[in-house]
């Protein structure tokens, strides 16, 4: 896949701007991040995908540019791939603060109302190491929600679900709560 039209910003707003005058009319866009060692300006990444959110967009591939920078691609949702529960839970704030569109929020009121039933292999297999399972019972429901569904979502990849699963129960044992990309502030 080849990296189509770019866009770059060096703060949220501008993304967020963006996304209000083309989410309805473009099928993509690649947003530029320069790399850290650049010293350029650059949004987080969490923040990008919880403007994305807002408009019904999501990030997917990500590609290298030059040393100094790389692209991430973002384009509507498909209407029929589910959300993550990273991205329910990032749904549950925006929606808190008022930032989703409100077409986007009517599509995913049913959606963000769901029960979360974890499932009972997982639960099993933490209850298996005794500090593990205290630690867990600790944690923050979001936290639970957030990292249990990110084993499940390899449910049907049995060596991944295993390797996830395996390192979750570790962390957890030893009292490490994890995260990628910013979605801690949402435990």
């Amino acid at each position: 896949m080849n990296i189509g039209k770019t866009v770059y910003f060096p703060d949220r707003q501008g993304w967020r701007d963006w996304l209000e005058k083309n989410y309805g009319q473009e099928k993509e866009i690649w947003l530029v991040f320069p790399k850290k060692a650049s010293g350029q300006p650059r949004i987080p990444y969490n923040d990008t995908v919880e403007e994305a959110l807002c408009f019904g967009w999501i990030d997917s591939t990500a590609k290298r540019i030059d040393d100094a920078k790389y692209a991430q691609r973002f384009t509507p949702r498909n209407l029929k791939t589910p959300y993550s529960e990273a991205n329910k839970q990032r749904l549950r704030k925006l929606v808190k603060e008022g930032k989703v569109l409100p077409v986007i929020e009517a599509s995913i009121r049913d959606l963000l109302a769901e029960e979360f039933a974890m499932p009972e292999d997982i639960l099993e297999a933490i209850k298996s190491n005794r500090e593990a399972w205290n630690n867990f019972q600790k944690y923050s429901l979001e936290y639970k929600r957030i990292r249990v569904g990110y084993i499940e979502d390899a449910r049907n990849r049995p060596d991944e679900f295993k390797k996830r699963l395996n390192n979750f129960i570790k962390k957890t044992a030893n009292n490490k709560q994890f995260g990628f990309g910013g979605i801690e502030k949402h435990y």
